[in-house]
């Protein structure tokens, strides 16, 4: 009888803590930091040798780099993290697609 009151107590008032299961916590990126900083270095010291295309392809590859440590790190609202984690594969992809046409214009044309 017991074992039965106990089942209807927990389906009329389910505790809050079992459905809630506990978020990992984020690790460090060590690596993820040492891009970004490899890319802002080679931005500072190596941007007036680059010519347009690549400058503009290692800045966006640091906007994307900059919006997954952002989606990681930081509490962010679920509107906002859409925003963030398209910013990041929209520039990903813009990144890719110069590439291929760096690529382009150094071996076929």
């Amino acid at each position: 009888m017991s074992k039965q009151y106990k089942k209807l107590q927990r389906k009329l008032h389910p505790q809050k803590n079992e459905s809630k299961q506990p978020e990992k916590p984020v690790g460090k990126d060590y690596v993820l930091i040492a891009v970004i900083a490899f890319l802002i270095v080679m931005l500072v010291s190596m941007g007036g040798y680059m010519d347009k295309l690549n400058l503009s392809m290692y800045i966006l590859l640091l906007i994307s780099m900059c919006c997954t440590y952002a989606q990681r790190h930081f509490k962010l609202s679920e509107n906002t993290e859409i925003y963030v984690m398209r910013a990041g594969q929209a520039s990903i992809g813009l990144a890719i697609a110069l590439f291929l046409v760096s690529l382009y214009y150094q071996f076929i044309a």
